[in-house]
């Protein structure tokens, strides 16, 4: 999710090989160097090619693993985590406060560790254009995701109520991380999913 809401939704995985592990750790490690370079010099003003020789990789490899430029910032492992914590917290709380109930047990545990990184591809992603595009399109994608959730857990039946319970979900998301990032990280992220969440009653 990001903060950005990501665009890579998936169901969860069995714990990725040694050879995954090593990519995802390259994976990392050249967006940081991204983030930083896109932050301080602009978006626009720094190439994959560029970005690929200070990395010690070659662009192919960047376009391998990210897909487009956009997804240098976007890309991120939380989505399939946090459906599967929707999925679980579905068993005891309805849609909503399911997926409040997820999402602030991952950013406890994810979020913490990464802080700094993703305020930076947050705040970054809200100051250029093209970035907040595709995230807005993540956005639905995690919608569609929660929808199919909602579904096979048997949470909701219809596609419309699944439909607009989805929506909701993720305008709370995507509201939190815009006072988040706008707020510079000094007040958590959890906090402002609790009270987004709040505002429409939905009980603790």
């Amino acid at each position: 999710m990001i903060v950005t809401i990501s665009a890579h939704v998936g169901k969860g995985s069995a714990r990725p090989s040694l050879r995954e592990r090593q990519r995802l750790k390259e994976m990392r490690r050249v967006q940081r160097l991204a983030v930083d370079w896109f932050g301080s010099r602009g978006f626009d003003d720094v190439s994959v090619e560029e970005l690929a020789g200070a990395a010690e990789v070659s662009p192919v490899s960047i376009y391998r693993w990210f897909g487009t430029k956009e997804r240098l910032v976007l890309w991120d492992e939380y989505d399939p985590g946090i459906l599967a914590a929707v999925t679980e917290q579905l068993q005891v709380h309805p849609p909503l406060a399911a997926v409040r109930e997820a999402i602030v047990a991952e950013l406890d545990r994810l979020y913490d560790a990464d802080r700094e990184l993703v305020l930076a591809r947050t705040q970054l992603i809200h100051r250029e254009p093209r970035l907040l595009s595709a995230a807005r399109e993540d956005a639905r994608l995690l919608e569609l995701a929660f929808r199919e959730v909602f579904a096979a857990a048997g949470a909701v039946d219809g596609e419309f109520p699944r439909a607009v319970l989805a929506t909701t979900a993720v305008a709370v998301l995507v509201t939190a991380v815009e006072a988040w990032q706008a707020a510079d990280g000094r007040v958590p992220l959890a906090g402002f999913v609790r009270e987004g969440f709040g505002a429409l009653g939905v009980e603790r």
